[in-house]
């Protein structure tokens, strides 16, 4: 099953837990901070472990978290993957206006700022079917997609107020 490090400033937690969410209803193994660490872990072994154990680092960019230390080493860590094993490793989700990373300027980013759904949906198009859970073809991965879509729809406006209440 594939796998996938959510990356972000605790500022956007909201967004994080919405996204963590869909993205493992859609049969990925995600790795989340909130469900991966437990007391007494070590916050370095764990996220290096993390990091460097999941197919893909999805950074969620926004004005906290670029300018958090613990999202820049995360990042820095997963660059360094990407250069090694010369293949995208990175996936930026973009939730508001910021200042991109340096190393990030020239990657498309899923963008969030004014629709979750087509952000989800462009995100879930980047990531390989393989890394979707066994056993679900393709037209029930499409359906399900569908229906966090619609559901997302549905729900996009209150939360999308709850986060922008945090920003403010």
């Amino acid at each position: 099953m594939g796998s996938v490090f959510i990356s972000y400033s605790s500022k956007d937690r909201a967004f994080a837990t919405r996204l963590a969410s869909d993205l493992k209803t859609q049969g990925l193994r995600v790795w989340y901070d909130q469900w991966a660490l437990k007391v007494g872990d070590s916050l370095i072994d764990k996220i290096s472990f993390g990091i460097s154990s999941n197919d893909y680092l999805v950074i969620v960019l926004s004005k906290s978290s670029v300018t958090s230390e613990w999202v820049r080493k995360e990042l820095n860590t997963a660059l360094v993957r990407e250069f090694t094993e010369k293949r995208v490793v990175i996936l930026p989700v973009l939730i508001e206006d910021c200042e991109i990373p340096p190393f990030l300027s020239d990657k498309i980013y899923a963008d969030f700022r004014s629709d979750y759904a087509s952000g989800l949906h462009k995100l879930l198009d980047t990531l390989p079917s393989h890394l979707f859970a066994s056993g679900i073809d393709l037209t029930t991965q499409k359906s399900l997609a569908r229906n966090i879509y619609r559901r997302n729809l549905l729900t996009t406006n209150v939360l999308d107020r709850v986060i922008k209440t945090n920003h403010e």
